[in-house]
């Protein structure tokens, strides 16, 4: 058996109260029972800055060698399971960046502009609403484009127009 073999055969999977503490991962941000938007954002945040720390300690060499390496999946699993990150994490998440007002909402520092930001107020908000929500924003960008366009295209329209217009004077 060559060195590799027998160095591998050591590595053990990383206990996950060690994972966490080396990737710095918040407690309190592993309940699984929470279901609030607002607390899923903070779990979704979390789980991206601990991926990313994870491969820049891997890239310095920094990762203990008696532990073998984790998949992004498994650091992602110490916030959520796999099927509610596809789900609902990612469809509402990954592009909420774009809509400072709603991330100001989900941060909880826009928590007294519930009407203002959805639109309606309601005691509880729901992935569901959140993906209604994203999608008319969608809806209204694929618009705005859309007469954009339109006034594009008759503005060049008018411009040919005139310039054959002067060119047969």
């Amino acid at each position: 058996m060559d060195s590799s073999a027998a160095g591998e055969l050591k590595s053990l999977p990383i206990p996950k109260k060690e994972l966490k503490a080396l990737l710095q991962i918040d407690e309190g941000l592993t309940d699984m029972t929470n279901k609030s938007l607002r607390y899923a954002y903070s779990k979704y945040k979390a789980a991206i800055t601990a991926i990313k720390l994870y491969d820049q300690i891997v890239l310095e060499g920094r990762w203990p060698n008696r532990y073998q390496k984790v998949t992004v999946t498994e650091i992602r699993q110490i916030f959520v399971s796999k099927t509610v990150w596809h789900a609902q994490y990612v469809p509402c998440f990954q592009n909420i960046a774009d809509h400072e007002n709603m991330v100001e909402w989900l941060e909880g520092s826009g928590s007294d502009m519930d009407g203002e930001v959805w639109g309606f107020n309601k005691a509880i908000y729901q992935y569901s609403d959140l993906k209604e929500w994203l999608d008319k924003k969608q809806k209204q960008r694929q618009k705005q484009k859309q007469m954009k366009k339109k006034k594009e295209d008759k503005a060049s329209k008018k411009k040919t127009t005139n310039k054959v217009g002067k060119e047969r004077k």
